[in-house]
């Protein structure tokens, strides 16, 4: 029987069922414990749009990743506040297929459409 692709976890005791899944949260602490397994800071970038408001960006900076231009470092509690507040979701994989460690993540908004 082939294993899913994507996982659902809801806390940081929950994990893959095979190196490669691609698991998804919405959980803080799972999403902070995956960054400080791998040395990850929370960055952020504002820009004004032509509109005056101020869209944010949302990162992890890893080691041995250049930083991103226009990123600054800011503290868990206000990247998570922007995570929320925009309804994202944590993409990310504990393990790459061939079993070792993963820095492969992304940010999605969970109110988009699937498919």
């Amino acid at each position: 029987m082939t294993q899913p692709t994507h996982k659902a976890v809801s806390g940081p005791d929950e994990h893959e069922d095979q190196p490669g899944q691609t698991l998804v949260t919405r959980n803080h602490e799972t999403i902070r414990a995956w960054a400080a397994d791998r040395d990850g800071v929370p960055t952020m970038s504002e820009q004004l749009d032509g509109g005056g408001s101020r869209p944010v960006d949302l990162a992890l900076e890893l080691p041995d990743t250049e930083p991103a231009a226009g990123y600054e470092r800011v503290s868990w509690e206000r990247w998570l506040q922007a995570f929320d507040r925009y309804d994202m979701r944590f993409e990310f994989r504990e393990h790459e297929a061939d079993g070792s460690m993963s820095t492969s993540w992304s940010l999605d908004t969970s109110g988009r459409a699937e498919g």
